[in-house]
């Protein structure tokens, strides 16, 4: 009897078994902030925490980096 003889051959080494429940995929939930109020968020944590930018003018170029990002994916 050979090594082939005594493997499962149908399948390949360490292939994972597929699952028997059904995977309904998830709806994608639209947020209730738009993307320039987020970016404006995030700029004035960031700015607050480095030094190189103030808490104001990190929400600044933060809500200017979400306008473009939104203006950007609209057209995707």
């Amino acid at each position: 009897m050979t090594t082939l003889d005594t493997h499962d051959t149908a399948r390949p080494l360490g292939s994972v078994e597929p699952s028997e429940k059904n995977e309904t995929p998830v709806p994608n939930k639209k947020s209730r902030f738009s993307p320039t109020v987020k970016g404006a968020l995030i700029g004035a944590a960031a700015g607050s925490i480095l030094p190189v930018f103030g808490t104001f003018s990190g929400a600044l170029i933060g809500g200017i980096a979400g306008k473009v990002y939104s203006k950007r994916c609209a057209k995707a």
